[in-house]
């Protein structure tokens, strides 16, 4: 448990009662971590692999809200609100371990002074992340923000299928295809092993700026 980020500062006998309401769950690629609209009883921490937060629209098409790397805490706003989950989580990864703690009876470690700006520092940098895909999408033109995203967001670019990446960016998956292939021709992606990966990072900043 000490090796888990948020709990690295605790005494053993905290751990231990943590550790008394809490469970590892193993997941694999495509289950469900949680559902919009369900009641957010457990602090969910991902531990190992990767998860997305997606809503569904009224065509079916899933719409990717946010992408998590282990070690993460994943929609802990719902939790410290107490509102039900606004959207679903699922694993995207090929296996994934994800610690469930009983947010009611954890509820008082908060106070602790050192978990507190923990748990605040994981919500600014997922309001960093909201706030930047949001001027990206007002200020950049499609161009500039495809290569803004692949420049600031290599792991999810060599992670995320091209569908996703293109829902994440408010394009159609044939636009963002398009701009690949020219990034391929200038030689700044390449294709490696059937996959893109990123051959010149310094020249994607010539398609971007602010």
């Amino acid at each position: 448990m000490r090796d888990i980020f948020l709990f690295e500062s605790l005494s053993e006998e905290e751990l231990k009662e943590i550790e008394s309401f809490s469970k590892r769950i193993y997941l694999k690629k495509g289950d469900i971590v949680f559902y919009e609209k369900e009641l957010p009883l457990f602090l969910h921490i991902i531990l190992k692999g990767e998860a997305v937060v997606y809503k569904v629209d009224s065509k079916g098409n899933e719409l990717i809200v946010h992408k998590f790397n282990a070690p993460s805490l994943i929609a802990e706003l719902a939790n410290l609100e107490n509102i039900p989950y606004p959207a679903n989580c699922k694993v995207i990864s090929n296996e994934a371990i994800i610690l469930k703690v009983d947010f009611k009876k954890f509820s008082k470690f908060l106070h602790n002074p050192k978990i507190c700006v923990k748990v605040m520092n994981s919500l600014l940098k997922k309001m960093r992340f909201l706030d930047n895909m949001i001027l990206n999408t007002l200020v950049l033109d499609v161009e500039s923000r495809i290569a803004k995203f692949i420049y600031e967001n290599e792991e999810a670019f060599l992670t995320l299928k091209q569908h996703n990446i293109a829902k994440l960016l408010k394009i159609t998956p044939e636009t963002l295809s398009r701009k690949l292939k020219k990034f391929k021709k200038l030689g700044i992606i390449e294709n490696k092993e059937g996959k893109l990966v990123i051959k010149d990072k310094e020249a994607i900043k010539n398609y971007f700026s602010w």
